[in-house]
């Protein structure tokens, strides 16, 4: 048996009053947990995001409890991005307080790890594609030779 999870991302307009963003913000997140569980919007958004194999292991049969063991020492903290501006942040879980220093210093490290290759391949690309900008800037673009059909194919 193999355990897919998809993350399912639920949103609510609320409104608030505030004098700037970060109280409106603080004053949202507040009172986020009051917010009735039919208002929320959204559902898997199979377009943007994947899906993920938590767990396999061997069923002895139809044995429902088998994952129950496990279900609890998989999480996921969320990398936000503004694809627009560029922006990313980190927005942190509420599991993280609950694991100890060195189990943290270790999963930040294998995240670092894989967010800068990440990083490194994209940067990479892009400076692939500024050097072929260039170039194509400096030796303008391709000459086309027009081939002419010989008279008589085209009838």
């Amino acid at each position: 048996m193999v355990r897919l999870v998809r993350p399912v991302f639920e949103y609510v307009d609320i409104e608030v009053e505030a004098g700037e963003e970060n109280e409106a913000v603080s004053a949202a997140l507040a009172g986020a947990e009051t917010i009735p569980a039919d208002e929320w919007r959204g559902n898997f958004a199979a377009e943007e995001y994947g899906v993920d194999a938590v767990c396999v292991t061997e069923s002895a049969g139809d044995d429902k409890e088998i994952f129950t063991e496990i279900a609890g020492e998989k999480k996921y903290l969320l990398l936000k991005a503004d694809t627009d501006s560029g922006e990313g942040e980190v927005v942190y879980q509420p599991w993280i307080g609950e694991v100890s220093d060195l189990m943290l210093a270790d999963l930040c490290s294998d995240w670092s790890g894989e967010l800068a290759e990440a990083e490194e391949a994209g940067v990479a690309h892009y400076y692939d594609w500024a050097e072929r900008y260039a170039r194509f800037l400096k030796d303008g673009p391709a000459k086309v030779i027009q081939l002419r059909r010989p008279r008589g194919e085209d009838e």
